[in-house]
């Protein structure tokens, strides 16, 4: 099971919905605004002055002409990942004695099914960097494969195979934080995104990682509507160790250690924002590993 890949799903939303802006920054709807004319005389009032406390640099980026997104959003980032196949390269247990490996005896695979749904707030600090932070809750079902290989009993050579499916479900609270930087050009952007993820689930440690990604799209109009269209890609560093302990009435504590990531640590994804006037904004974005598993993104937002 993949213990840490679906914290960092809210990660992957968290990006989309800072690289919306991010279009936003380089023209508003598609088409390059016009530099402000120039002052005509001197009798005549002076331009009005960027009046937000973020972003920083603002008005340097108005005088070049281009059009800044309202500096504060707050989104509800709901994520669906299905089918993702995890690898387990080495278990070890111990009873009541330091653990030692049993992969010898257990090959471990895994696939999971997650839902996560976080509050994420986000901050223009210049017009090309914003800032984000994220929490909320996250289920998670998997279903691990067990291969259990063993001496066969008594004076005959060989070996015994079990074959054993075991599925669990586990809850947890997720929290991260994370960057983006952008870039444009006419209808054209570029967006590089990097997050960090830390949650617990109630085991001897908490579970840690990090994605980056980089996306490209474009910047237009569909109909009255301004719209935003890209594909991206993301490496998903989750891989790590899970480690815990059961106490057993009257045997012991049974402590466990399991070594995973995941089968194929690419993600790919398009995906598209629709911005239904400055303050209201909804992020829609489908993802793969191309290996089976998909990820899915909601995210309606509010900026002010």
């Amino acid at each position: 099971m993949d213990l840490i890949l679906r914290f960092l799903l809210a990660a992957l939303a968290s990006t989309a919905v800072a690289r919306i802006a991010a279009a936003d920054v380089v023209s508003d709807g598609g088409e390059q605004s016009a530099p402000p004319p120039p002052v005509a005389a001197a009798s005549e009032p002076a331009p009005a002055r960027y009046d937000r406390v973020l972003p920083f640099m603002a008005d340097e980026a108005l005088k070049s002409g281009h059009e800044l997104p309202l500096p504060f959003g707050v989104a509800l980032i709901t994520t669906g990942l299905i089918n993702r196949q995890i690898d387990v390269t080495d278990v070890r247990v111990g009873l009541n004695s330091p653990v030692q490996s049993v992969s010898q005896f257990v090959q471990l695979g895994s696939k999971s099914n997650v839902f996560n749904a976080n509050l994420k707030f986000d901050a223009w600090l210049l017009p090309f960097l914003n800032v984000y932070a994220l929490i909320g809750p996250v289920y998670n079902k998997s279903t691990s494969n067990a291969l259990i290989t063993v001496p066969r009993p008594g004076p005959l050579p060989g070996e015994l195979q079990f074959e054993k499916e075991v599925t669990t479900e586990l809850n947890g609270v997720v929290g991260g934080a994370g960057l983006t930087l952008a870039a444009g050009y006419n209808s054209f952007f570029i967006v590089a995104d990097v997050s960090y993820i830390q949650s617990d689930l109630g085991f001897d440690n908490a579970f840690k990682g990090s994605i980056a990604t980089v996306r490209t799209g474009w910047n237009g109009k569909a109909g009255v509507m301004p719209v935003q269209v890209w594909f991206g890609v993301g490496d998903w560093k989750t891989d790590t160790t899970v480690n815990g302990h059961v106490d057993l009435e009257g045997v012991g504590r049974l402590d466990f250690e399991a070594d995973q990531r995941p089968h194929t640590p690419w993600m790919y994804d398009i995906g598209m924002n629709l911005t239904f006037n400055p303050r209201v904004q909804l992020v829609i974005d489908f993802g793969s590993d191309l290996n089976g598993g998909y990820v899915f993104v909601v995210g309606p937002t509010y900026r002010f």
